[in-house]
């Protein structure tokens, strides 16, 4: 596209990306439905679903870290990819600036709950994956990965 966004279509199980990674583009949903995910050890733990409208990637955008978590494609999906140039090039200073304010704020909210946990006081949480999901996400994860060596 002429404006610096690229669109792309990924199918149902394909991944964006994973968690570690240092792609910092901005993703949003056009189409479609993913979860984002950590993972521990061979355990993947669903963070979130994310539909038409949401956008992946925010933190990594603005201050260039890796990923965070990963996300892979509940069905198939169509993204708007915003590159980390394109933010460079057209996006206001004062925008950057607050942006990475942010970025570092909830960075910071996320590593404590990590290193604290949090008490959830009659709050619906993200049910588990069953097993066998787990391990259907885990051989997606693990095809990825040998995939992009």
């Amino acid at each position: 596209m002429e404006d610096g966004t690229q669109t792309i279509a990924l199918k149902k199980d394909d991944i964006l990306f994973l968690a570690e990674e240092k792609d910092n583009d901005l993703y949003i949903v056009q189409k479609g439905k993913v979860m984002v995910f950590v993972q521990k050890g061979s355990e993947i733990i669903p963070v979130a679903y994310l539909g038409k409208g949401e956008y992946i990637g925010e933190l990594s955008f603005f201050d260039n870290d890796a990923r965070s978590a990963s996300i892979i494609c509940l069905e198939d999906s169509e993204f708007i990819k915003i590159s980390t140039t394109e933010m460079n090039e057209n996006f206001p200073a004062w925008l950057k600036t607050v942006g990475l304010q942010l970025t570092k704020k909830i960075r910071a909210g996320d590593e404590l709950i990590r290193s604290k946990g949090i008490r959830k006081k009659n709050l619906e949480s993200i049910k588990p994956l069953a097993i066998e999901e787990q391990t259907r996400c885990f051989k997606l994860v693990d095809r990825f990965k040998s995939k992009n060596k």
